[in-house]
């Protein structure tokens, strides 16, 4: 049995223990996702304002400077697929964690192809994507289906890279440049901070040719340009002050918290640097592999700075997730390239897996524990919905996915008017409405002795105007108008 035989084996062992893993894990997110229960607040958020980009309530607008309700700093082309989805009849929070699911999975095919493509390993390129896709619902797998657009950016962004790359290496001809630029334009306008991988391509693309570098770099400005009109024509000046002005707290001391997600995908990382610091001497700029380390670079660089905005969650690393599982792709297909070498691919599998054999066992009771409580919980939440839906034309509500289910779209986005009235920006025209009590019922959490929206000055807002407790669930309570 030749050595070559014997590494191809353990590494098509190694995919295929690990593609079973995911599917187990798969089990968790499917007995989760279809129940009516928020994963997160962002779902309820992106649901809000994909009604907006619906127009099935056209006193919102998806971008406004004067609506003090939901506050909006995300482009708008997530929102405009979910609204389309929404006017089919589709549940927009639903459909939403569908959609995460499948754009992880473009991701993996993403990666699958270009390690193939770059190295002709198949092997090592299925058994990265196993790995990256355990990781993806383990150590991240709060986004693994959750209605959020960050996935579909980040495989819109991967596509920009993937459709420069044939078997031949790197092929620039004036069509690709232009579909890789028009993927890189749609991610950036699905999710506008995932900056590192267009960064570290045109950088790349400099040291090959000057020339196609300007190019790319051309169409992308163009295409940006012509975006940016277009956002102008229908949302007006409001689009950019909302994306490029909106108000964030930043604490520089948060930049450190970025780095902490990378021991989850540790084993990988240290894998793709190992194999790429042995042969970093010997390989040319035109390179793929110093493209995936500049991009791991530039990633990390850029999770540390958007990690300093309050809020910020894990996904700031996403950019250096995708890096790593490329970087480490490349150097396990380097080392079964090589005679030899056996002892070093069983290191190379074994230093991979090991964050996972501690993750997967603590993540699998968790798992199991939210399984078990999420149709109690579903049945709670009905009985919360089934309650609002009759007041659900002049109902505020400060939880944004219960007033998305309950078909009343006044929801306030706690946490981003608590940045704005911290960075001293004034939201009159909330104010205004609460002063004005267009709304009969306000929805919080708490009982009749102690409740609270989490917002100091909007529930001082509501005091003074002259909402007090009407109804008391045991855990959501009612405000209603007092005279």
């Amino acid at each position: 049995m030749s050595a070559s035989y014997q590494k191809e084996r353990l590494t098509w062992s190694w995919c295929i223990f690990w593609a079973i893993l995911f599917l187990l894990t798969c089990l968790h997110t499917g007995l989760i996702i279809f129940h009516h229960v928020p994963l997160d607040v962002n779902e309820g958020w992106n649901a809000q304002l994909a009604i907006r980009a619906a127009s099935l309530k056209g006193e919102y607008e998806l971008y406004s400077s004067q609506d003090g309700f939901v506050f909006n700093n995300y482009p708008p082309l997530s929102f405009i697929l979910m609204g389309g989805l929404v006017r089919l009849g589709c549940d927009a929070i639903i459909a939403g964690r569908i959609l995460s699911c499948l754009s992880v999975l473009a991701v993996a095919c993403l990666v699958v192809r270009i390690i193939r493509v770059l190295t002709g390993k198949s092997s090592a390129a299925l058994a990265v994507a196993a790995l990256f896709l355990v990781t993806a619902n383990t150590a991240f797998y709060g986004y693994f289906g959750m209605n959020d657009p960050q996935w579909l950016a980040q495989a819109l962004m991967l596509g920009g890279l993937c459709v420069l790359l044939g078997r031949d290496g790197v092929e620039l001809n004036t069509k690709r440049l232009l579909l890789s630029a028009c993927l890189v334009v749609l991610g950036g306008f699905t999710k506008h901070n995932l900056v590192a991988l267009p960064l570290a391509m045109a950088l790349w693309l400099f040291f090959i040719s000057p020339k196609k570098a300007v190019l790319w770099s051309s169409m992308v400005a163009v295409l940006l340009l012509v975006s940016f009109t277009v956002c102008y024509d229908i949302y007006g000046i409001s689009f950019f002050q909302n994306i490029f002005l909106h108000q964030r707290v930043i604490r520089l001391g948060r930049s450190l918290q970025a780095l902490c997600e990378l021991p989850s995908m540790g084993g990988m990382l240290l894998v793709g640097v190992w194999v790429f610091c042995q042969r970093w001497k010997v390989r040319d700029r035109r390179d793929p592999a110093m493209l995936v380390m500049l991009f791991f670079i530039v990633a990390c660089l850029f999770g540390m700075l958007e990690a300093t905005g309050a809020g910020v969650d894990y996904n700031c690393m996403f950019d250096a997730f995708v890096a790593v599982t490329l970087l480490c792709g490349l150097g396990l297909a380097n080392l079964l390239a090589e005679e030899g070498r056996q002892g070093a691919v069983r290191l190379a599998c074994l230093v991979m897996t090991a964050p996972l054999f501690v993750l997967v066992p603590v993540r699998s009771v968790d798992f199991y524990k939210e399984v078990q409580s999420v149709t109690p919980k579903e049945h709670e939440w009905q009985t919360y919905i089934t309650a609002l839906k009759g007041h659900s034309s002049s109902l505020l509500c400060t939880d944004m996915a219960l007033c998305y289910w309950a078909h009343s779209y006044d929801a306030v986005d706690r946490f981003n008017l608590s940045q704005a009235l911290k960075k001293k920006k004034s939201v009159p025209y909330l104010r205004r409405q609460i002063d004005q009590h267009r709304f009969s019922i306000v929805q919080l959490y708490g009982t009749f002795d102690h409740y609270s929206s989490g917002n100091i000055t909007f529930d001082s807002w509501l005091e003074k105007a002259g909402y007090r407790p009407v109804s008391d669930s045991g855990q959501m309570i009612l405000l209603g108008y007092v005279r």
